[in-house]
């Protein structure tokens, strides 16, 4: 195990000490945060934001790195265009008009090096959300690897990065050795370090905080990112994987569960529409608190709704895999790249949407067991 990470070895999944060290020292500085301010809204904002690290990929990178290196060419072709700006607007004696250039030239370097990083910010948002719906599947079969580079892998001896693989790619001069190599190339230091100002204040303090956020929510996207394993990464070859869909035990037991959901969602809408005399049903049931508590006669949770659709998928899965398996030997057999990508898609979202039901039990649970004074620090 390396000490430290370097962009090339993050790259390739090398864990480091100071990573691991980094992930457990995020995780217990915001929850000190949320416990000192009695809020863990913070943590929570992280959470949202994470996506942008853990749905990147090397296509979506190098799209909006080459994205990012056309827009640079052009604004720095502007600057190069319009830095002799002062040639034009001031008429003065010749060491006037050479200092007023200068003036010019700094201010002109101050709005280049501003709207730089804050296009890089906007261009690596696009690259991730345009290459995640475009190519959905890839996007999720790389998250574990992400997960893993980027909490375990990567460390603050790392350069911080605006653009995901900056480093390793190096297809542009902007990134942050080639703003510390212009830092500290010939020239008056404090006047560069006041141009390119913006661009670290706007561009890498933000990155490292970022990363620093992210590994304080490797525990929460550490199931999801166990769900995107075992689902989308499964070795059983194309016959075995149909087989275990449509007579392994584990989906016999899923499809029972399924038909007791999809059967309690019946009788809910049958009360709703007056169908079914509600006493009668009731009556059915241990109690009427299991009733108010897990049916909800007035609504329909999002919970349910969970439920409902993880039902569903268990059947739409069992009805693709026994299709698939019906032609996997004939002359009308469905491509295997399809057939894998779609179990393992509806896999993924069915165990996603496990954990997300589960999720929200295990909160009541928790909610009405723990002291009042946790209650009201996790309620956001």
């Amino acid at each position: 195990m390396r000490t430290y990470s370097t962009p090339q070895s993050a790259y390739d999944g090398g864990i480091t000490k100071l990573a691991i060290f980094e992930c457990v020292g995020s995780v217990a500085l915001y929850v000190g945060i949320g416990v000192y301010l009695g809020t863990f809204k913070y943590l929570a904002l992280a959470v949202v934001f994470a996506p942008l690290m853990l749905f990147r990929t090397d296509v979506s990178a190098r799209w909006g790195i080459l994205l990012y290196e056309r827009f640079t060419i052009l604004l720095l072709a502007w600057f190069g265009d319009h830095h002799s700006l002062g040639d034009s607007v001031y008429a003065g004696g010749p060491k006037a008009v050479f200092y007023f250039k200068k003036v010019i030239y700094f201010l002109l370097g101050i709005i280049v090096f501003t709207v730089i990083p804050v296009v890089g910010v906007s261009v690596r948002i696009i690259a991730t959300v345009y290459w995640a719906v475009r190519k959905p599947f890839y996007t999720l079969e790389n998250t574990p690897k992400n997960w893993l580079r980027q909490a375990f892998c990567t460390d603050l001896a790392s350069p911080p990065e605006i653009l995901p693989l900056e480093a390793t790619i190096e297809s542009h001069d902007l990134n942050f050795n080639g703003i510390l190599d212009f830092i500290h190339s010939e020239g008056p230091k404090l006047l560069i370090l006041l141009v390119t100002s913006p661009i670290i204040v706007l561009g890498y303090i933000p990155a490292v905080i970022y990363r620093i956020s992210f590994k304080a929510t490797v525990l929460v996207y550490a199931p999801f990112i166990w769900v995107a394993h075992s689902t989308l990464r499964n070795p059983l070859p194309l016959k075995a994987r149909l087989e275990r869909i449509t007579k392994g035990e584990l989906e016999k037991v899923r499809r029972g569960l399924s038909w007791i959901i999809v059967t309690a969602l019946a009788a809910k809408f049958a009360l709703v529409f007056n169908l079914v005399d509600k006493n009668y049903l009731v009556s059915k049931f241990p109690s009427e608190k299991i009733v108010t508590n897990f049916v909800v006669l007035g609504d329909l949770p999002w919970w349910q709704l969970t439920l409902v659709t993880d039902a569903a998928l268990t059947f739409v899965l069992l009805w693709f895999a026994d299709a698939a398996l019906a032609r996997l030997d004939g002359q009308g057999a469905w491509g295997e790249d399809f057939v894998l990508k779609t179990t393992s898609t509806i896999s993924f979202v069915r165990a996603a949407l496990s954990i997300l039901t589960i999720s929200h039990f295990f909160n009541v649970a928790f909610m009405s067991t723990a002291p009042g004074w946790l209650t009201r620090l996790l309620t956001f």
